[in-house]
């Protein structure tokens, strides 16, 4: 017997990301981050079989994909993706993900976890961390606990610091690493969206190495939290902020051209990188001229775009 359940993995933009000079003793920088999901998302599919199914779920892959399985001490776990990401099984944050749900909740069962990926890698879009986060609502589906459960919780940050946010993807403001929720704001509704990214993507890593060599305090959120509160569009438009933005400039120089590029655009609202970079992000007046700035974008520039819009709470399910 198998059981399957299938959600939609949304990317996120940072609408306030201030990081602050420094690490703590996991490595992670502080960082006052509010972020707000899309619905440019990946697909997530979690299969669960019993044990006698379990050779089977190993050869479950779809044509094309990138298979990797590997196992824990009590659960085994098949993930396949659509692409090659560059990351072993053992390190991507989807199965890191379910073996740690298992282990938590004293799981012993098998699992196939296949990936379609829509989010571009490297690009501040938090596509791994939702991709995780998925995996994690999906076993909470399959095993009938609330996501909002201390335990589950507790694995998602353990995950990776945008995890926990995707559990919940109203806007919110978290601080710590990024992975400590202080408060989420009303839904700000189908807002047009227009990605924009260069050729070239930001490691994580890198894009916090450089931000190290030239540290800079951030300023404080206190604007963007008081503008998403009275759900006041114009002035989220107007307080955009990213501090390691520059960091991600100065690692793929391009991203300046679409900033500047966007900026002469009619219609764009306001934009900014998202996260590490090296996506651009711009809010529209309109849907239409999201997706006409959008095939403009690819067939003037040859750069991936995408018109998108905010999405909310119970975006994951299908």
């Amino acid at each position: 017997m198998a059981r399957s359940v299938t959600l939609a993995a949304p990317a996120k933009l940072n609408l306030h990301l201030g990081i602050h000079p420094g690490r703590d003793d996991r490595g992670y920088h502080r960082a006052d981050s509010i972020m707000v999901a899309v619905a440019l998302a990946d697909r997530v599919a979690v299969t669960e079989f019993d044990r006698r199914s379990s050779e089977d779920a190993a050869r479950r892959v779809a044509p094309g994909s990138a298979p990797g399985a590997a196992s824990g001490p009590s659960s085994r776990v098949c993930l396949a993706m659509s692409e090659d990401v560059g990351v072993a099984t053992r390190d991507n944050t989807a199965w890191i993900a379910a073996m740690r749900m298992c282990r938590e909740f004293g799981v012993s069962r098998d699992y196939q976890i296949e990936i379609e990926k829509n989010i571009p890698p490297q690009s501040g879009l938090g596509g791994s961390s939702s991709d995780a986060a998925s995996v994690i609502l999906a076993l909470c589906s399959l095993w009938e606990v609330g996501a909002s459960d201390e335990r589950v919780v507790s694995v998602a940050r353990s995950v990776g610091a945008d995890v926990a946010f995707f559990l919940d993807p109203r806007p919110s403001y978290l601080v710590g690493a990024g992975d400590v929720l202080v408060e989420s704001y009303p839904e700000l509704g189908d807002v047009p969206i227009l990605l924009v990214r260069p050729r070239a993507g930001v490691p994580t890593a890198d894009a916090f190495g450089a931000f190290d060599e030239r540290p800079a305090s951030p300023r404080d959120a206190r604007a963007m939290r008081d503008a998403l509160s009275r759900g006041d569009l114009e002035a989220v438009c107007d307080g955009l902020y990213n501090n390691l933005g520059p960091a991600a400039l100065r690692i793929v120089p391009e991203d300046a051209v679409v900033c500047e590029w966007l900026g002469r655009q009619e219609g764009v609202r306001g934009l900014c990188v998202t996260g590490s970079g090296s996506c651009v992000f711009a809010v529209c007046d309109t849907h239409e001229r999201a997706c006409d700035l959008a095939g403009h974008a690819l067939d003037t520039q040859g750069w991936w775009s995408c018109a998108t819009m905010t999405v909310g709470s119970g975006a994951q399910f299908c």
